[in-house]
């Protein structure tokens, strides 16, 4: 498979330039993950304290998102960028979007969890949305650590296990749903266990949606609405 090949310009300050942006990418995914592993230890130990904690660091990825976006344009108004260069700063545009948004959806997580704990709601289904929730978690940090490597191979091969996401949710929802009709009583909150296993399949959608951007910066190829497994066959 074809690798994407960085220009090495005249301006060290250029270089750098396009080094940090990629840079503060990492390190605004490597904070979204660190607060789904969070959200997901707050549901494993009961804990409205690590919610609450949380819940105080929600503007600091939003903050990361609004100084990269600002670093970009910068970046597009002094030095009109082409070719990979141009691609590097698409992606990375497109990608921290993707990340502040895997963020909204872990506080949104923490908010309902707050209030199951509330209630003290006990259900045998808190195991299956942790285990969903891990199978997101294994697939946002491959997404990142592809980045890192750029590694459009393993973003293929990353972005095809989002399927078994997708279907382990479906599966998880449908008995969720079945409880709420079999116990009225307690539609509220089985409604919020299911509104947290939406999240986490929304933080996954957006993990892929990090691994399509990786295939485009390396290759140039825009996947997005394609059927993975067939750019897996067109392009591995």
């Amino acid at each position: 498979m074809e690798h994407v090949e960085f220009e090495t310009h005249t301006s060290s300050e250029y270089n750098a330039e396009l080094e940090d942006i990629r840079n503060h990418l990492l390190k605004m995914g490597g904070k979204a993950e660190s607060q789904l592993r969070m959200v997901l230890k707050a549901l494993n130990e009961n804990s409205k304290d690590l919610a609450n904690e949380l819940l105080s660091q929600g503007d600091e990825i939003d903050q990361m998102e609004l100084d990269l976006d600002q670093e970009c344009t910068r970046i597009i108004a002094r030095r009109q960028p082409a070719a990979s260069d141009l691609r590097l700063i698409v992606a990375v545009l497109k990608s921290i979007t993707d990340i502040e948004r895997i963020g909204d959806e872990t506080e949104k997580m923490a908010r309902l969890m707050k209030k199951l704990f509330k209630r003290d709601f006990q259900s045998d289904y808190y195991q299956e949305i942790d285990h969903l929730g891990q199978e997101v978690l294994a697939n946002l940090s491959a997404s990142l650590n592809a980045l890192a490597r750029l590694d459009a191979e393993e973003a293929i091969k990353i972005a095809q296990k989002d399927q078994v996401i997708d279907a382990h949710f479906d599966e998880l929802n449908g008995h969720l749903i079945k409880q709420m009709v079999e116990h009225p009583k307690k539609v509220k909150p089985y409604l919020k266990m299911s509104q947290c296993a939406q999240s986490l399949e929304r933080i996954g959608d957006h993990a892929k949606n990090i691994c399509e951007n990786i295939i485009y910066l390396v290759i140039g190829k825009d996947v997005r609405h394609s059927n993975i497994d067939e750019v897996s066959t067109d392009l591995l």
